[in-house]
């Protein structure tokens, strides 16, 4: 019976010590944004001060509308920030099946990825009319 406690709380460490899977989104604007996050029906505000970031509830994917209209969608797990009123992906794990590659970095590239290396979230295909859509 010890033995299956002491398994047992192995087990829930481990769990606890995986990295959380959640959208960050950083603002290095020097003005606040508010964002809209839709996740299935829910929608939900949220204003970025500016140098700070927030974790917007996105588990199972979701829509990120910046102001000016323009709509993201995301998986969840990114890292992203706003620069110049524009959304950039930084970081997404997963989306080269590699969960420790930045976007736009190449499996075994050991170069240090600076903000040349961000990659503009592309756009969600119900985007307002001047936004771009990713062809699919």
């Amino acid at each position: 019976m010890r033995t299956v406690s002491i398994l047992g709380l192995g087990v829930i460490g481990v769990l606890c010590a995986l990295p959380a899977e959640a959208l960050t989104i950083s603002n290095s604007d020097a003005d606040a944004h508010t964002i809209t996050v839709t996740e299935g029906s829910d929608s939900k505000e949220v204003t970025i001060e500016p140098q700070t970031e927030v974790d917007p509830p996105c588990d199972k994917g979701c829509t990120v509308g910046l102001e000016s209209g323009e709509q993201y969608e995301m998986k969840g797990d990114e890292t992203a920030s706003i620069e110049d009123g524009t959304l950039f992906v930084d970081n997404a794990p997963g989306a080269q099946g590699d969960d420790n590659v930045d976007v736009g970095e190449e499996p075994g590239d050991s170069s240090d990825s600076g903000s040349a290396d961000k990659a503009e979230a592309p756009p969600a295909d119900n985007a307002p009319t001047g936004a771009t859509s990713q062809a699919q």
